[in-house]
């Protein structure tokens, strides 16, 4: 029997993307999803159990999971994704490696410790193009999604087309990647003109203050500007932690709850 092709895509959203395409016969490729946004929190490597229980416990405190049974949940989580690449790379064979990467931080880094554990050959891995991708919309406008969670795989013709293949200097790059990030302290990364730049925890408070105003309205509206402004590089669930550690911290006054963005509601002070 003929080496199946792994697809590797990010988070339950893309991989429903994929599947309900029917694009692909999921009988014969190896479709591997992971879910942890690495781009937030202490960077737990596949190979450190001690790292890996300490990203758990930030995520959990983030994510508004305070108790320990959430926290067993986040750290399954985290851990899931470890064990998913420990066992491609004890199976590894130099299948062809599809990637769904897009233009997010934390599916870039995802890719990097992928490709900095397996060692494929630049000849068995594949990027699928974002950068050079358009396609039409339901109203045949010429849209350039970003990622597949952006993509309606419906409308695209023959999407493993879109796939270029990597080259040796590309792969060598994503490992170096890794390499720096992993030995880093930082607690955030972005995506920024085209590299993964490491920032204070604190870099998108200016930002939700920016649209707070003097009259009480609810964080999803702010949020919701400040993911646009920032190109949404995290997601809702970090800036809720955020605008509550301003509210904890008296930059802006609150009332209600300080739990999930239904809660509770804020103004400037």
């Amino acid at each position: 029997m003929d080496r199946q092709d792994i697809h590797v895509v990010f988070g339950k959203s893309a991989k429903g993307q994929l599947i309900q395409s029917n694009q692909f016969d999921l009988d014969s490729i190896k479709l591997v999803c992971l879910e942890d946004c690495l781009n937030l929190g202490p960077i737990a490597d596949v190979d450190a159990d001690e790292e890996i229980i300490k990203r758990s416990s930030w995520l959990s405190k983030v994510f508004d999971h305070p108790s320990s049974r959430d926290t067993d949940s986040t750290y399954t989580l985290v851990n899931r994704d470890v064990e998913t690449i420990k066992t491609l790379v004890a199976n590894y064979k130099h299948e062809r490696i599809y990637l769904w990467t897009g233009f997010a931080a934390a599916e870039i880094i995802h890719t990097a410790r992928l490709l900095y554990h397996l060692q494929p050959q630049s000849n068995h891995v594949y990027l699928f193009d974002f950068t050079n991708f358009s396609m039409n919309n339901i109203h045949g406008e010429v849209v350039y999604p970003r990622s597949l969670v952006a993509t309606d795989l419906l409308r695209v013709e023959h999407p493993e087309k879109h796939f270029r293949q990597l080259t040796a200097e590309e792969l060598l790059k994503f490992r170096k990647l890794w390499k720096k990030i992993k030995s880093g302290n930082s607690l955030l990364w972005i995506y920024d003109k085209g590299q993964i730049v490491d920032k204070e925890e604190t870099y998108f408070d200016s930002f939700l203050l920016s649209y707070c105003t003097h009259e009480f309205q609810h964080p999803a509206r702010i949020i919701g500007h400040t993911l646009c402004d920032t190109d949404f590089n995290v997601g809702d669930s970090f800036l809720n932690y955020r605008m509550k550690q301003l509210a904890l911290m008296d930059k802006v006054e609150f009332r209600g709850e300080l739990k999930q963005m239904k809660d509770y509601e804020v103004r400037l002070r």
